[in-house]
């Protein structure tokens, strides 16, 4: 934020990040504010903005890749991998590190090593390791607090030249602070890749921990041999014994897989290399990565950073001890409305490589209400089908009352006494409402904190809101049947959920939806030009106009000019902007987004608020010459009374220029400067489809289709077809002669909801008078077909 908004104004951020799911109920605290993080005037915005540093993420719509996890001739096959929903990609720079850790479930032997590579840029190549990491271990032998993370989750790197710049080898650890006036280090950090130096080490294969390649040659990728997922590659299997032994390990112990990017960059035009990437999950954190370019980090300094992100490594091992029992169904459980006693259901299975006997004893369902640190309640699952080697276990959770958290995970024991427990996860009983609007937020948290769902989107304080969050499970009709106006979030990468069936369902006369994210179309439609279904019958939408600007390089990385109405609900935008100022869509700086936005075209009696040029703005903030201008944003209201409003962009995204303002979260500048609170198209268009009571120059809505007979009847030459639409829907009128042949096509189109009348004059498609005698008309949608006879007189 701009030092001449905030002069003198200090904002303790953290005293919001104490409210809420993110530190009321004990789950990680919010990554964007886990040390107390203090909004400072005489610091850059980016570190408000950027410190989740999702700027390395690109994402490509419509993308999901699950790997087939197998290999041959093992024993007792198992591939130590992640099946999580992969995302491209993330990426790097060269002399950077990637690494994934996995903790051995049993003793083992390393047989292969697996990097997909999603995409290539130029003169590239990686190099591959393993390590037996100290990591999730800090140098005082105690587990990383997992509030360590992203911005916060600094564990530097040598400096024995004492200069604040971290390298990836050396002999002095964490010797000095960054330069960069960034992150504070962790305490207690120690190199993840590990703290014994091995005897031997390849080129560009730091010696610390190195357990593999134990030889003289480094295992390395390129993109000739080794083609990007993009390209039509896929797996990239590496037989350990190609480079040196097949390291042993044993159970419990973690070993790391570490990509080093050691390829050149090329030119420069295109130096990142991709790969796949999921949200993770604490309880640890799964990856880290080495940023070896000076304050290049997710925290502002360059070094290691533990991440929230997986990258999508994996281990071919063949099992030679005994391990724990092995979940291979998880049960999901959704936040939910319902207080009754919850069915859970698990499948579980175990073998024994050693030989030994072998099968699951016992197991159990073990939760906590409202803490990580209350009392732990264990409840016995029991067998209900297969058998104690693979089979599924059942068990019911006792209902809890509104407002409670429940943390919970299962265990199981085998025969021999090896236990294994899942990572712990959790669920709430979602409050009933209290006549509050409802927010979807179907996006990932806002700088980590769900309260900013509403306190940034939309009113500073929160109030009046009740807050879906996409981490719940998508919406139900349970849930929607209880709001009057729903507030669906969806961000600049699309929506996590799409919940259309439950939303046509739920929205009529009395009903406002409102939608908001530039990818909203584009993980519906992708790149379809004709929209149908709730785009079209509810937000009015007609055609779809793909990624109109689009970019994510260069110094105004997907920077788009957009051109609020200077009349109806933007107008107090408008005329804030006045002369001096203009309106930039920015979701990079904001929020570490892309651009992806789309324009489109809409239905009749639909209203247009707010518009945008194509292209990108050039270094000099300039659209382009030949940029053409769309709309993306509209209000409306259908026929049957529903209220909509589409936002084809991200409105935090929004700032303007040359002085800044942060018009996406105006009510907080209202707070602190002279931005109006409803300058934001979101709560401008809010506030006014609130306001909108009744539908101008319509008749009562109807209750269901219904066609009327026409007049007059018998006629010459004109009659009138009288019918009525109770919502949105495609309509075909043609007309008949006494032996069924086609005689006129008077409809094939969509039609909004409310009476209509068409016209027939008494002629053929050709425009030839018809003969007199009788003709039928026949009315059809996509629910009824109603069929009518009229007379022609001459």
């Amino acid at each position: 934020m701009s030092g001449k908004i905030l002069t003198g104004i200090i904002l303790v951020v953290a005293l919001f990040a104490q409210t809420g799911k993110g530190n009321e109920h004990p789950q990680p605290p919010p990554k964007k504010f886990a040390n107390s993080f203090i909004l400072d005037p005489a610091k850059n915005q980016s570190q408000f903005h950027n410190q989740f540093d999702n700027d390395e993420i690109v994402h490509v719509p419509g993308y999901s890749q699950r790997n087939n996890y197998s290999w041959n001739n093992r024993d007792t096959p198992d591939t130590l991998a992640y099946d999580l929903e992969w995302g491209a990609y993330f990426y790097m720079l060269p002399d950077d590190v990637m690494m994934t850790v996995f903790q051995m479930p049993a003793n083992g032997i390393i047989k292969g090593v697996n990097v997909p590579v999603y995409r290539w840029g130029t003169g590239e190549q990686l190099t591959v390791a393993l390590y037996a990491t100290t990591y999730p271990f800090g140098s005082d032998t105690t587990m990383y607090d997992q509030s360590f993370v992203n911005g916060t989750g600094w564990l530097a790197g040598y400096d024995d030249n004492n200069d604040g710049h971290m390298e990836l080898e050396g002999s002095t650890y964490n010797a000095a602070a960054g330069v960069c006036g960034g992150s504070a280090m962790i305490p207690n950090a120690q190199d993840p890749l590990g703290n014994e130096q091995s005897i031997t080490n390849p080129p560009e294969v730091p010696s610390m921990g190195l357990i593999w390649p134990d030889g003289f040659t480094a295992a390395t990728l390129n993109p000739v041999d080794n083609p990007g997922i993009d390209q039509g590659g896929g797996d990239n299997w590496i037989h350990t014994v190609d480079f040196g032994s097949e390291p042993e390990l044993e159970q419990g112990d973690w070993v790391g897989i570490a990509v080093r990017y050691s390829g050149t960059g090329g030119d420069g035009s295109d130096p990142g290399i991709g790969f796949q990437y999921a949200a993770g999950t604490s309880d640890p954190w799964k990856s880290m990565k080495f940023y070896a370019d000076s304050c290049n980090g997710t925290g502002g300094e360059n070094g290691w950073y533990i991440r929230h992100y997986v990258f999508n490594f994996q281990l071919a091992v063949e099992l030679t001890g005994d391990r724990g029992p092995q979940f291979f169904q998880v049960p999901s459980l959704p936040t939910t409305l319902s207080t009754d006693s919850l069915r859970v259901i698990t499948g579980i299975t175990d073998d024994n490589p050693s030989g030994g006997d072998a099968g699951v004893d016992h197991a159990q369902f073990i939760y906590q209400l409202d803490s990580l640190t209350a009392p732990a309640d264990t409840i016995a699952m029991v067998l209900f089908d297969g058998d104690n080697e693979y089979g599924l276990w059942e068990t019911y959770v006792p209902g809890q009352e509104p407002g409670h958290w429940i943390y919970w995970k299962l265990r199981a024991v085998d025969v021999n006494g090896n236990n294994t427990e899942t990572e712990t996860l959790s669920y709430t009983i979602f409050p009933p409402p209290t006549n509050n609007d409802l927010i979807f937020n179907n996006q990932e948290l806002v700088y980590g904190n769900l309260l900013y769902s509403s306190y940034l989107y939309l009113y500073w304080g929160g109030e009046g809101f009740d807050i879906w969050d996409a981490s719940y499970g998508p919406m139900t009709d349970e849930l929607l049947q209880n709001y009057d106006v729903l507030i669906e979030l969806t961000g600049g990468g699309g929506p996590i959920y799409i919940n259309d069936d439950e939303v046509e369902e739920w929205w009529n006369g009395e009903k406002t939806y409102i939608v908001t994210g530039d990818e909203w179309l584009g993980a519906r439609f992708w790149w379809d030009v004709y929209l149908d279904g709730i785009a079209l019958e509810i937000l009015g939408l007609t055609l779809k106009y793909v990624d109109i600007n689009y970019t994510t390089s260069g110094d105004q990385a997907g920077i788009s000019r957009l051109i609020p109405d200077s009349v109806g609900v933007t107008r107090d935008l408008y005329e804030f902007l006045a002369d001096s100022l203009f309106l930039n869509y920015d979701p990079n700086y904001e929020t570490g987004n892309s651009n992806w936005l789309d324009g489109f075209d809409i239905v009749d009696g639909y209203t247009v608020d707010m518009t945008a040029y194509s292209g990108v703005l050039d270094s000099n903030g300039n659209v382009a010459d030949d940029a053409e201008i769309y709309n993306v944003m509209v209000h409306g209201q259908a026929g049957n009374g529903g209220k909509s409003a589409f936002l084809a962009f991200d409105p935090i995204g929004l700032n303007t220029t040359p002085v800044y303002y942060w018009v996406g979260a105006s009510s907080y500048y209202s707070m602190i400067g002279d931005l109006p609170y409803n300058a934001s198209p979101l709560v401008s268009v809010y506030e006014a489809l609130q306001g909108i009571v009744s539908v101008e120059d319509e008749a009562e809505i109807p209750k269901s289709f219904s066609l009327k007979n026409n007049y007059p009847n018998p006629f010459n030459p004109v009659t009138n077809i009288h019918y009525e639409l109770y919502k949105n829907m495609e309509v075909k009128i043609t007309i008949y002669d006494l032996l069924g042949r086609k005689v006129k096509h008077l409809v094939n189109a969509h039609q909004t909801a409310g009476e209509k009348t068409v016209q027939w004059n008494g002629t053929n498609d050709l425009g030839q008078p018809v003969s007199a005698g009788v003709y039928f008309y026949k009315v059809e949608t996509p629910e009824k077909q109603i069929t009518k006879k009229m007379a022609v007189l001459k």
